[in-house]
């Protein structure tokens, strides 16, 4: 089981980050981890580098096919080399490793 060796507090990387608060922006539902900002990096205990982000899909876990998006962080299946340590449902929050070594 990995954890951070990132000076930073409140950090899971065996699991998904619930959403503490939601409001809406106009016609647009906005949820709120307990945890951010998205695009947050660590290092843990594994040799990975870690990052924060959301399921932009359902994923399960030990997928080896996530891409997650440089610019929003959203993590999708497709052709790429990121992670995750536990089943995702779409628009949840959580992290995605990539072999950093």
């Amino acid at each position: 089981m990995a954890y951070s060796v990132t000076p930073l507090s409140g950090i899971n990387l065996n699991g998904t980050t619930p959403v503490t608060a939601s409001y809406t922006a106009g016609t647009t539902a906005i949820n709120i981890p307990a945890f951010g900002p998205v695009g947050t990096q660590v290092f843990a205990n594994d040799g990975k580098r870690y990052v924060f982000g959301q399921a932009g899909v359902a994923i399960a876990a030990s997928s080896a096919t996530i891409v997650v998006n440089a610019s929003t962080f959203q993590a999708t299946l497709g052709a790429g080399s990121y992670f995750t340590a536990t089943s995702m449902a779409s628009g949840d929050y959580g992290w995605f490793s990539y072999t950093s070594v």
